[in-house]
């Protein structure tokens, strides 16, 4: 049986996968498993890819972004499965301490690694959630040397109990193309009555952006977080005042970013807006798993120590 497997987005990483590949080999164990998804890279990097016997090339036509990951996860076989950027280059003890994590009880869903930026400073990855003006965000809580709850499980660099991401869905395409999607998986699994914890042990470098910033600019980025802001409350709050909230503030909101000017604030809610009937389907199928109230899953992941 496959503990583990390991699932590597690549897109046109030529300066960085064999770093990343070289690095989780050697922190994997014999029962497990690197599988390396192309999102039909130019530059050189599935040619490469396609020399190593070391691991399992899912080859797609076109890019996918994140959601490749989900292509992964069809072809993946372990009881527990990584979502790794191409970026990152992980410690020997990574997969043994993230594994260990979910020994921390059957509800674990997801165990969130220590993120290491190249500077070697905390980029944060223990956090707690917020709901701040009629939107859900995240606070970076200090770094613990002992495991604890966290509110979401970043993407990129994080492991998940293979079955729970199966049973309530994995990455949902209405977050196309990127960003946020991480918070919105986690909230589900809180809103389901399982937990995410955080491994001080299991120690990852990322170099960051990597591949969004060659694809996007800054201002696309930041419409893409607020694009799935919006989505993520309209397709999992429920609470009547907290959706109360959300949109009583909505056209303040915007008035403010009109009057600055701050277009990707605009630009991102107009393509949340465009998707809103995608994003009631997706609400009906997300309550179908949901065990708790918003207020019950808020006062979890708001309190964590």
């Amino acid at each position: 049986m496959v503990r583990a497997s390991l699932i590597v987005l690549n897109w046109q990483g030529t300066e960085v996968i064999a770093p990343c590949l070289d690095s989780l080999l050697k922190a994997s164990h014999e029962r497990d498993e690197v599988i390396v998804v192309d999102n039909a890279s130019t530059d050189g990097s599935r040619e490469y890819l396609q020399t190593r016997d070391d691991i399992r090339l899912v080859e797609l036509d076109e890019n996918a972004f994140i959601f490749g990951l989900n292509l992964g996860l069809a072809a993946a076989r372990g009881e527990y499965v990584a979502f790794l950027n191409n970026d990152i280059v992980v410690e020997p003890d990574f997969v043994d301490a993230c594994v260990l994590g979910f020994s921390a009880g059957d509800d674990v869903f997801a165990v969130c690694p220590r993120i290491l930026e190249q500077s070697g400073l905390d980029q944060g990855s223990r956090t707690a959630a917020t709901w701040h003006r009629g939107i859900l965000f995240y606070r970076v809580l200090p770094h613990s040397n002992e495991p604890t709850d966290c509110f979401f499980a970043v993407g990129g660099q994080s492991f998940f109990r293979r079955k729970m991401l199966q049973q309530i869905g994995s990455i949902d395409p209405l977050f196309w193309p990127m960003y946020h999607e991480d918070i919105e998986l986690s909230y589900r699994a809180w809103k389901r009555g399982w937990r995410v914890r955080y491994a001080p042990d299991a120690i990852v470098h990322h170099h960051g952006g990597h591949s969004s910033q060659r694809a996007f600019t800054r201002g696309q980025l930041r419409s893409f977080v607020r694009q799935n802001e919006y989505l993520t409350v309209w397709k999992n709050v429920h609470d009547p005042r907290l959706l109360f909230e959300h949109l009583m503030l909505m056209l303040p909101r915007l008035a403010v970013a009109a009057a600055r000017g701050d277009w990707p604030t605009l630009v991102g809610f107009g393509r949340a807006a465009s998707r809103a009937r995608a994003a009631i389907r997706a609400r009906r199928r997300a309550s179908v798993h949901a065990r708790l109230s918003d207020r019950e899953t808020l006062s979890r992941i708001t309190q964590i120590p």
